[in-house]
């Protein structure tokens, strides 16, 4: 009888948490079986938190914040386990089909997109369907972290498929659940988790916790190295190019150059779209009778 009472008693204790906890949407561009993102449902289940996964089915990464957009069009939709499903999209899809579908009804109080396998970082960063969907749940009014780990730029990293950056992935996992950890305690049902309107993008160093320099608060940087130029053919063509540049380490004020020094970096974003700050500049530019009243402006 005791042992029974025990258990209860454990049970409305867990209840109880589940029902205090944020509920949490994982999203990614990996795809619905990345170990980033079902490991990280795992410890965030175990410690009481209500967590889904809405992945895409394959891998989606680099594509950025594009979307499927056809009507009537129906989707085969696999769910491999309690709580996991995989949808055939892009990763603003597996958001969109996440909290207009799935959580529809019960909406998410946090979405976290990642751990991604590699950084997203400098030009990598716009492209990032990590972080596209991450920008995409802001804008919809869901409090959102993009969260990824960086790579070692040396020749035996990339020769061997980057080992550092799976062997410290657990590690940023870890570090993604002492997060939510430590927002659910100063977190209030019916309130945002994070600065209304706000996201973080976080990427973390591939290296073990004892060397890991800090946080490092940075915007991502302006006019980035590009990832890869073209070049034109002799037969018309185009041959896409990787830039050799991206590929050296960088120790600059920038994102990518704190995270090759071996800092966690922080990048808010708020997925407005919106610059509104330069609306001075713009009546100057285009105060002319043409363009303000383009039928008298003329003539």
């Amino acid at each position: 009888m005791k042992r029974r009472l025990i258990f209860s008693a454990l049970a409305l204790s867990a209840s109880a948490m589940a029902a205090q906890s944020p509920r949490i949407l994982i999203v990614n561009d990996d795809g619905c079986e990345s170990e980033g993102t079902v490991s990280l449902q795992h410890k965030l289940a175990a410690k009481g938190y209500d967590v889904w996964i809405v992945a895409p089915s394959t891998n989606q990464s680099g594509i950025g914040s594009a979307i499927t957009f056809k009507p009537n069009k129906i989707f085969d939709v696999k769910k491999l386990g309690d709580k996991h499903y995989c949808f055939p999209g892009t990763p603003a899809d597996a958001l969109d089909f996440g909290v207009l579908g799935v959580l529809k009804d019960t909406p998410p109080d946090l979405v976290i997109s990642g751990v991604n396998d590699g950084p997203n970082t400098g030009v990598a960063q716009l492209n990032s369907g990590t972080v596209g969907a991450a920008v995409r749940a802001v804008r919809y009014g869901y409090p959102a972290l993009a969260v990824s780990i960086g790579y070692i730029l040396n020749d035996e990293e990339m020769k061997n498929g980057w080992p550092s950056t799976h062997k410290y992935w657990p590690d940023s996992v870890d570090y993604v659940v002492d997060m939510v950890d430590t927002l659910s305690k100063q977190w209030k049902p019916g309130t945002p988790i994070l600065p209304k309107g706000s996201g973080l993008s976080i990427n973390y160093p591939a290296q073990p916790k004892d060397k890991i320099a800090g946080v490092k608060y940075i915007p991502n940087e302006y006019n980035p190295i590009p990832q890869h130029y073209y070049k034109l053919l002799p037969d018309g063509k185009a041959q896409q190019i990787m830039s050799a540049d991206v590929l050296k380490p960088s120790s600059a004020d920038t994102d990518t150059g704190w995270l090759n020094k071996d800092y966690i970096t922080y990048t808010i974003f708020d997925g407005d779209w919106n610059a509104f700050k330069f609306q001075p500049d713009y009546e100057q530019l285009l105060n002319t009778p043409n363009l303000q009243h383009p039928g008298k402006g003329n003539k």
